[in-house]
C-alpha cells in the first residue's frame, strides 16, 4: 500500500528527513514504513505522510512564502 507513495516520494525528490519533520517523527520511522511489511504507526501520522507526498509542491510554496 505504501509503496505507491514511496516511489512517488522518489519521483519528486522529497528528503526523508522532510517528511519526517512534517509528520512529527524520525526519519527512521518512516524508512521503516515504507520498507518493513506490517510496520505500524499511528493512522494520522500515516494520513500526514501521504497528505505531505500528495501535496508536496503546494506546501513547500507556502512555507517559502512565510
Amino acid at each position: 500500500m505504501l509503496e505507491e507513495y514511496r516511489l512517488k516520494r522518489l519521483m519528486k525528490r522529497i528528503k526523508l528527513k522532510d517528511v519526517a519533520e512534517y509528520v512529527g517523527c524520525s526519519s527512521s520511522t518512516i524508512s521503516r514504513l515504507e520498507n518493513e511489511k506490517g510496520y505500524q504507526i499511528k493512522p494520522d501520522k500515516v494520513e500526514k505522510y501521504k497528505y505531505f507526498i500528495d501535496n508536496y509542491e503546494e506546501i513547500k510554496e507556502k512555507q517559502r512564502g512565510r
